[in-house]
């Protein structure tokens, strides 16, 4: 009888601090709304807040409103356009996008307690949880008429579906990755994902006869991935804009923002086109130098500070940044061993940081977020251990 009621207790307390977190959280959205005006480059309009690409976006859903499907060519980018639609064809006001987002988050946010649970603890999900709705830069992005938070929130909810994978699931797991891959261009890396850790799989457990057919499986579609990358690649642009510099349209040289080349020697490109082919050929020819700034961008994704931001800020991401790598260590260390879904989680993390380096680390620091969700879930046990041994010596 005692232990039923220690065990009632302590559930409980997590439905408290569940609760607690899912209220500070909404104070927070509450306070930026009302106090935008001081955050800088952070003021809303009317609930809401347009980025570069927004008026692409909205432009994109009023022409399919008005029969005009010719925006379906950008592949990557439907998605989000389809996203808007409801909300223009009712004539809703934008901050019902913000409000539809904001929802979405809650529930990715519970999604990633229970993947945090499962691989270690209750406790482990609430700090986990914590961690994602109380980083600021993250959240914020809830705000914006933009891909980023959609695209993080559905990243969730479909690593959720394959943690706790049933057969049942599989046309809802297909349904999310198209769908993440008609949000962004990266949406695809979680295919890679997923077609790396069946191959780590089979490798791992010498299925060598399924191994086999799958080998044939993928190379049966490597043809319509590469159309799908040589139309991201033409989009993009990808080899011009490699020359925008090491964070996406700021020079180090000149300290300052530019709207040319970026970097203190431009790259050689011969005129290569803008496809896959074309990209490795204008890889090797500017290998050395391209190696350098692949590192360097690869470490201003991981540290996230910009040189033009306040030093306020710059702190706060960075003391962050201290808390969740250090303790991600530890987590990743004492993880669950060769489990699928771990195995995707970290196929995914990797192929983010790889695309970074490869492609550009953007003014804002905003492409790290799409991978930092999966940093919290390890970096929560990680957390959880350091408190423990200060609060239970």
């Amino acid at each position: 009888m005692i232990d039923y009621f220690i065990k009632k207790n302590k559930q409980n307390n997590y439905k408290y601090y569940f609760v607690l977190i899912y209220l500070f959280w909404l104070v927070s959205l509450l306070l930026y709304f009302f106090f935008s005006d001081f955050v800088k480059a952070g003021a809303l309009e009317n609930g809401f807040k347009l980025g570069n690409d927004s008026d692409f976006y909205l432009d994109g859903a009023i022409d399919i409103i008005n029969g005009n499907i010719s925006i379906l060519k950008y592949k990557s980018k439907v998605g989000y356009i389809l996203f808007l639609v409801p909300f223009l064809y009712f004539d809703l006001p934008l901050y019902n996008v913000v409000l539809s987002q904001i929802l979405i988050t809650s529930i990715s946010a519970f999604c990633l307690y229970k993947i945090s649970e499962k691989y270690f603890c209750k406790l482990s999900g609430i700090i986990c949880i914590a961690l994602f709705l109380l980083y600021f830069p993250l959240q914020l992005r809830n705000f914006y008429i933009l891909t980023e938070m959609l695209f993080i929130d559905i990243s969730i909810i479909l690593t959720f579906f394959i943690v706790f994978f049933k057969k049942k699931y599989l046309p809802i797991i297909i349904i999310l990755i198209l769908f993440l891959i008609s949000i962004r261009p990266n949406g695809i890396l979680f295919l890679f994902s997923v077609l790396a850790s069946i191959l780590f799989f089979l490798i791992t457990n010498k299925k060598y006869i399924y191994l086999f057919f799958y080998l044939i499986f993928c190379l049966s579609i490597l043809y319509p991935i590469i159309n799908i990358l040589n139309e991201n690649f033409q989009q993009l642009n990808l080899i011009r804009s490699l020359n925008k510099g090491i964070i996406w349209g700021y020079s180090f040289e000149t300290k300052q923002i530019c709207k040319a080349s970026c970097l203190a020697n431009e790259l050689i490109n011969n005129n290569y086109p803008n496809s896959l082919l074309g990209y490795i050929k204008f890889v090797l020819v500017n290998f050395t130098e391209y190696f350098k700034i692949f590192l360097y961008k690869i470490f201003w994704m991981i540290v996230r500070a910009r040189p033009f931001y306040s030093d306020l800020h710059n702190l706060y991401i960075l003391f962050f940044g201290v808390v969740m790598y250090s303790s991600l260590i530890y987590g990743f260390i004492k993880k669950p061993k060769n489990l699928f879904s771990i195995n995707f989680i970290n196929f995914y993390v990797l192929f983010s940081i790889i695309t970074v380096g490869l492609t550009f680390a953007d003014w804002s620091g905003r492409f790290s977020l799409y991978c930092l969700p999966f940093v919290m879930i390890f970096s929560s046990y990680g957390i959880l251990i350091f408190l423990r041994k200060i609060f239970l010596k």
